[in-house]
């Protein structure tokens, strides 16, 4: 009797360990989709615009974020006035105004009727979003 309990408490726990995993595999996959895949790049001599991948962006770089496109890296406003929707990362639901000199987060999404140009401050991989990613990664390895 004791063994038939002891065997139902061992398969409850393993139950509920691989549905927290379930989980936490998934909300690590919504933080990754945060991440842009692409960057539009301004050319600094011609100023045109570059589609580069976002993990190939040079810190100091000048991007351009269109209305709808994600910010590629965290970094500075340098021309434009927006409103970017940074809820994927804060949770906050009401967009947040930027203008010239403010800082803007990897991950965001320009969601104003304007252009912002930003000037990228990190690279993708030291990003807001991807310590994040980290973050969260180690924790998961921490618990197993």
């Amino acid at each position: 009797d004791e063994a038939a309990s002891v065997a139902f408490l061992f398969s409850v726990s393993e139950y509920l360990e691989t549905k927290a995993s379930a989980r936490a595999r998934k909300a690590l996959a919504s933080i990754v989709s945060i991440r842009p895949e692409h960057a539009n790049v301004i050319h600094p001599k011609t100023g045109d615009i570059i589609v580069s991948p976002a993990d190939k962006v040079p810190v100091g770089s000048l991007l351009s974020v269109r209305t709808g496109d994600k910010i590629a890296a965290d970094g500075i406003v340098t021309e434009g006035e927006s409103s970017v929707d940074e809820s994927s990362l804060t949770g906050e639901a009401i967009p947040v105004a930027k203008k010239e000199g403010d800082t803007v987060v990897g991950g965001s999404i320009n969601i104003g009727d304007t252009r912002l140009v930003v000037k990228t401050t990190c690279s993708v991989d030291d990003s807001a979003v991807s310590r994040l990613v980290r973050l969260v990664e180690e924790a998961q390895t921490n618990r197993s």
